[in-house]
C-alpha cells in the first residue's frame, strides 16, 4: 500500500470514529467546534438518524443553511431561523403573528413624538437589556400595534419559556448551527432552551463574520471552556482543495501573531484526501492579480470564467452537489461591475440587489386590507398623507389606548376606504378606468403607479430552465457568502481600503470575512486586488484614490500562491 493510499486509509478510520463517537455519547449537551467544509449539516443528519422520528428543531441564523438542512433532514427535525421559529411559536400561543421588519422605526418615531428620549432599541434587545425604558416602551408599543419585528419577537418567546417552560414541548434532539454568530439575547433563549432536550452546539469561532448585530464568537469560546458539554471535533475538509485548507491554517496562524483571534479555540483542520485529491493535484495555487482598474477586475474574471472546463461546470450541476460553478465575493460597487461584464453573456447569473427598504403607501394598505382597524396600517398610512403636528397628536392619543384609526378625522378615513374599494378591484383584475385612476390619483398622489403596480395580479413565472452546460454564477458580498461554496471563488476588491478597511486597524471580524470568503472554494480561488477603482484621468466621476493590495496576501506564504503579477486591460484576453 503506498503512502498515499496508507494516509487516506487513516484519514477515514479517524473520521468515522470522529462520528462514532459524537454517535455514540450520551451526553445531554454536546458541542463541536470545526473549521469550514467539515460535515457539520451531515453530522446533523446522522445524529438525526440514530435518534428516530420525535420531536427534534434545527436553528440556525442563516437562512441560507435552513435550506440545506431541510433537504437533507426531510421529515427528521423541524429546520428554521430564529426568526422563524419564533413567529411560528408565538403565532401557535398568541393567535396571528406577523412580523415586519419596520416596526422598529414606526416606533423610534412614536418615541420622539412622545417626547420620550429613547434610542438603539434594536441594541437594547440584541444585548438583553430587559429592564431598559427602550425594550418597556418597545413591547408595549408592539402589543398596540398588534406586531412584532425581528429582535423583540426572540425576546418575546425567550420570555416566554423563562416563565413558563411547558410553552414549548419537550425535545429529542435540539440542533443549534453557527453560534459564533449569535448576539446575547439569541444565547440566553438557547440557555432556556436547552432545558428541554439533549442539544448539540456547532460554530467556529474563526467565521464570526456580523459586526452589526452584537453577535460574537466569545458565546461560542464560553460554551466551549465553560466543561458543561462534551466536546467533539471534525477535522476533515471535504470541500476545499489542499492548497486553501493549508493556507487557512497559516492565515490564521498570522492573524494570531498580529493580535487577532487571541482567544480562538485550537482545532485541527485537514484537507480528507480521498475527495480533495484530484482537485488538489489540478489546482495547486491560489491565484492572485493586481489590476489597474475596477473595470479591469471584471474583465479578468469573466477571461478565467472562459477557461474553466466543462467538465468542472457539469460537476457543479449534478444532483446531490448543485452548487455555484463560479462564486464572486466583494464589496456591491465591484460586483456592479463584475455583473455588468457578465450578464449579457451569462444568464445564469445571479446578483441580489441592494432591497429597497424604504417604505411605501402600498405596504400600509396591505395591512388595513386585512384588518380595517389594524393601528400599524393606519400608524403606517398617516406618515404619507399627514403634517407632523398632525401625525404626534394622533401618537399622543393613541397612549389612551384609542384605535388609531378612531383619532382620524373622518373624512381622511372615508378617502383611504374608497382606495381600499380600488385597490380590490385591482387586485381582482378588473379594468381601471382614467376616472377611477384619477380618483386614486386625488387620494394618494404620486404613488399611484407604485399602489397599481404592487396590487395588480402577477403572472405566474414558468419554471426556470437551466442550460447546464454553461457555468451558473453568484455574486454576493464578504458577509453574504456565509453558507454558501462553490468551484471556483473570485474574491475581488482586495485592497486595503475595502478588505480591511483600515490596514493599520484591523479587526476580526474582517479577519474572518476574508478566511469565509477562501473557504468557500472547491477547486480554485483567484484573489484580485486593484490600484485604482476608476481611472485617474476620469475625475468627474469621483475623487481618484490609489489602492494597496489587501494587507491579508501578506499573511498567505507565497507557496502556496501562483502570482499573475500587475494586470492592464490589454493584457487580459
Amino acid at each position: 500500500m503506498s503512502t498515499k493510499e496508507e494516509k487516506i486509509a487513516a484519514q477515514k478510520k479517524e473520521r468515522d470514529e470522529c462520528l462514532d463517537k459524537i454517535l455514540k455519547s450520551k451526553a445531554p449537551k454536546k458541542i463541536i467546534v470545526a473549521g469550514a467544509g467539515t460535515g457539520k449539516t451531515f453530522t446533523f443528519k446522522e445524529v438525526l438518524k440514530v435518534n428516530g422520528i420525535g420531536e427534534n428543531v434545527a436553528l440556525t441564523f442563516i437562512r441560507m443553511l435552513t435550506s440545506d438542512m431541510f433537504n437533507s433532514f426531510g421529515d427528521l427535525a423541524e429546520v428554521k431561523t430564529f426568526h422563524a421559529y419564533c413567529k411560528k411559536v408565538l403565532h401557535e400561543k398568541n393567535g396571528r403573528v406577523d412580523i415586519y421588519p419596520f416596526l422598529t422605526k414606526i416606533i423610534e418615531d412614536d418615541a420622539k413624538y412622545l417626547d420620550k428620549q429613547l434610542s438603539d432599541f434594536d441594541d437594547k434587545f440584541q444585548m438583553l437589556e430587559e429592564d431598559s425604558e427602550e425594550v418597556k416602551f418597545y413591547l408595549k408599543r408592539g402589543d398596540y400595534y398588534g406586531a412584532v419585528s425581528f429582535n423583540d419577537s426572540v425576546f418575546r418567546l425567550y420570555k416566554l419559556l423563562q416563565e413558563d417552560g411547558s410553552s414549548l414541548p419537550d425535545f429529542n434532539q435540539i440542533l443549534i448551527d453557527e453560534f459564533q454568530d449569535f448576539n446575547p439575547l439569541e444565547v440566553a433563549f438557547i440557555n432556556e432552551l436547552e432545558k428541554k432536550g439533549s442539544i448539540l452546539i456547532v460554530g467556529d469561532d474563526d467565521q464570526a463574520v456580523y459586526p452589526t448585530r452584537n453577535a460574537s464568537s466569545q458565546h461560542l469560546i464560553a460554551k466551549f471552556n465553560s466543561g458543561e458539554y462534551e466536546k467533539f471535533e471534525l477535522p476533515f475538509c471535504s470541500r476545499c482543495p489542499e492548497v486553501i485548507v493549508e493556507a487557512s491554517k497559516a492565515f490564521l496562524t498570522k492573524a494570531k501573531e498580529n493580535g487577532h483571534l487571541v482567544d480562538r479555540i485550537g482545532k485541527r483542520y485537514e484537507c480528507f484526501i480521498e475527495t480533495r485529491d484530484r482537485d488538489s493535484t489540478k489546482y495547486p495555487k491560489i491565484m492572485t492579480a493586481y489590476c489597474t482598474l475596477a473595470s479591469t477586475v471584471a474583465k479578468y474574471v469573466k477571461s478565467n470564467i472562459k477557461t474553466i472546463e466543462q467538465a468542472e461546470i457539469e460537476e457543479s450541476w449534478q444532483e446531490g452537489k448543485d452548487y455555484p460553478t463560479v462564486l464572486v465575493v466583494g464589496p456591491r460597487h465591484y460586483l456592479d461591475r463584475v455583473y455588468d461584464e457578465l450578464k449579457d453573456e451569462y444568464p445564469q447569473i445571479k446578483f441580489k440587489q441592494r432591497e429597497d427598504n424604504s417604505l411605501k403607501p402600498s405596504t400600509a394598505y396591505e395591512i388595513i386590507l386585512k384588518d380595517e382597524k389594524h393601528n400599524l396600517g393606519w400608524r403606517l398610512l398617516i406618515t404619507f398623507y399627514l403634517a407632523e403636528d398632525e401625525i404626534k397628536r394622533i401618537v399622543v392619543e393613541s397612549e389612551k389606548a384609542k384605535n388609531i384609526v378612531d383619532c382620524l378625522d373622518a373624512q381622511f378615513v372615508e378617502k383611504h376606504k374608497k382606495v381600499l374599494e380600488i385597490i380590490k378591484k385591482i387586485q381582482n383584475g378588473e379594468e381601471i378606468t382614467g376616472e377611477v385612476e384619477a380618483e386614486l390619483e386625488g387620494v394618494v398622489g404620486a404613488s399611484k403607479e407604485e399602489i397599481i403596480d404592487h396590487f395588480k395580479p402577477q403572472n405566474e413565472e414558468e419554471n426556470e430552465e437551466f442550460d447546464k452546460s454553461k457555468p451558473s454564477i453568484l455574486l454576493t458580498t464578504f458577509v453574504g457568502c456565509k453558507g454558501l461554496s462553490a468551484g471556483f471563488t473570485f474574491i475581488i476588491g482586495a485592497n486595503n481600503g475595502s478588505i480591511p478597511r483600515n490596514a493599520n486597524d484591523i479587526s476580526d471580524f474582517e479577519v474572518s470575512q476574508f478566511l469565509v470568503a477562501m473557504t468557500r472554494t472547491r477547486k480554485q480561488c483567484h484573489i484580485i486586488s486593484n490600484k485604482w477603482l476608476i481611472s485617474p484621468v476620469d475625475r468627474n466621476k469621483q475623487p481618484i484614490r490609489q489602492f494597496g493590495k489587501t494587507r491579508f496576501l501578506s499573511w498567505i506564504p507565497s507557496e502556496f500562491i501562483e502570482n499573475k503579477g500587475a494586470l492592464k486591460s490589454k493584457d487580459i484576453k
